[in-house]
């Protein structure tokens, strides 16, 4: 009340409405509480006419319960069946349905309460794999892009191998090369290893896919176990790993070089198809034909714009072609002088070798031998009759001495005959001496004698024909 006794009412504070308080309150809720397990039995439970499940997650043993929303597909991709009173572990997120401001729990993933001490021990595996380095993405290796051969570990009569071959024959022509195994079971463990050891014996195998389709936890168990995983580390052919349907990744999944989330998409993955690489060939046909002929068509314009800076060639190469042809003017004049000087200097070599050739060094010789003998015969006649007639006069009292003065002229004769032989040029042959005849000419000097050139050898008796080499 005022001091007028009127009455003053407060200032009205700002209000939310509903829908804003509970989106508010929704996205609070669903902030605070993300991927979380919760455990419990399911009561009430209903499933729409689109497959969606609604329920209640009561706790046994204490008096609480909560509101849960299991969608369809998630729902399949868990492979659990609901069933009311069953025992189970969700895992998903608090939401508030803002159309009503209920409180709930949405699920995406469930599996039975059993099975929470084996995806404990699920979980310590991935740690100590992860530990190992057998997740580390350094390790994963590249898929070939164009395998010739491609290994499939799976069992021959399942739909996932059915479905890789139909993709790998849609996409590309590579040859498939399947290893028989269990999938699931407790012996599908030690099988699928054994099916991966053998296939990296087959020649030429480019890609594993190791895999299955979908199923539940259960169904999926051989693909969580530790000898798996270590036979996918320790392959040395890239794997992908082809577990659908599932929303958790499984071991083989981690340790795998890539993971595929069904076996159609591991198909896809390990062969590329075979309609793409055409058409990007014929792309990069065409890029390469287009460039080409830009690059032609830039280089013909370059050329062209340097032949105008250039100018006509010839007119570069005429001086030069001058200072040519007036060499070989200057060339063949030097060598026409040369010639006759040589021409002039062998002349007279071969005067001088004419005048020295053994035939007429010869022939002076005889004409001397003749000249000599001419002058000997009346020179020795006139002796005789001298000597005769003094030998007729004194004959009595000269005899010794007549003898004596014969011996003396028969010494000067000898002697006489001595000299003659000595400068005949026959005796010099006598001696083994021999003279070198080309073409009648003789040889003095090795230079005037080539290979192959026929040669005469003129001998004390006789003549022989040789070659040179």
């Amino acid at each position: 009340m005022n001091d007028a006794g009127v009455r003053v009412l407060p200032v009205r504070p700002k209000a939310l409405t509903v829908a804003e308080f509970n989106r508010q309150a929704k996205t609070a809720i669903e902030e605070r509480f993300t991927q979380i397990w919760v455990e419990g039995e399911i009561a009430q439970l209903k499933v729409s006419s689109l497959g969606h499940a609604y329920f209640d997650l009561k706790d046994p043993e204490q008096d609480a319960r909560v509101a849960c929303c299991f969608f369809k597909g998630l729902m399949a991709k868990s492979g659990i069946n609901l069933r009311e009173g069953m025992h189970v572990v969700l895992r998903g997120k608090a939401s508030l349905y803002a159309a009503r401001g209920s409180f709930q729990f949405v699920v995406d993933s469930a599996m039975v309460a059993g099975a929470g001490s084996a995806a404990a021990a699920l979980e310590a595996l991935k740690k100590k794999l992860a530990a190992e380095g057998l997740f580390a993405l350094e390790r994963k290796r590249r898929l070939p892009k164009f395998p010739r051969v491609v290994g499939v570990v799976t069992a021959r009569t399942g739909a996932a191998f059915a479905d890789i071959c139909r993709v790998l024959t849609r996409r590309w022509p590579a040859r498939v090369v399947i290893a028989n195994t269990l999938v699931q079971g407790a012996d599908a463990p030690a099988q699928i290893v054994a099916a991966i050891e053998r296939i990296q014996h087959v020649p030429n195998v480019d890609v594993v896919i190791v895999g299955r389709g979908g199923g539940s936890s259960e169904d999926l168990a051989a693909f969580n176990d530790e000898r798996v995983a270590r036979a996918i580390a320790a392959c040395k052919i890239p794997v992908i790993s082809a577990v659908g349907h599932e929303v958790d990744h499984t071991v083989a999944d981690l340790v795998a070089d890539v993971r595929a989330a069904t076996p159609s998409n591991a198909a896809e993955m390990a062969v590329p198809e075979l309609r793409a690489i055409r058409e990007e060939l014929s792309t990069l046909e065409r890029r390469a034909e287009k460039a080409t002929h830009a690059m032609v068509n830039r280089r013909r314009v370059a050329l062209s714009r340097m032949e105008k800076r250039l100018g006509d060639p010839r007119k570069l190469t005429e001086p030069t072609r001058q200072w040519i042809d007036e060499s070989i003017t200057r060339m063949a004049t030097i060598l026409r002088g040369r010639t006759r000087k040589a021409k002039t200097v062998f002349g007279r070599a071969e005067q001088r070798l004419q005048s020295a050739h053994p035939r007429s060094r010869l022939a002076r010789d005889r004409a001397n031998v003749s000249a000599l003998e001419a002058r000997l015969r009346p020179a020795m006649q006139r002796v005789v009759v001298e000597k005769s007639r003094q030998l007729r006069e004194a004959h009595a009292e000269l005899v010794p001495a007549a003898h004596r003065s014969i011996e003396g002229q028969r010494d000067a004769l000898a002697q006489l005959a001595a000299k003659l032989g000595a400068l005949s040029p026959l005796a010099i042959l006598s001696r083994g001496y021999s003279v070198t005849l080309k073409d009648g000419h003789a040889v003095t000097d090795s230079a005037q004698v080539q290979a192959g050139d026929e040669l005469e050898l003129r001998l004390h008796k006789g003549t022989l024909r040789a070659v040179a080499k």
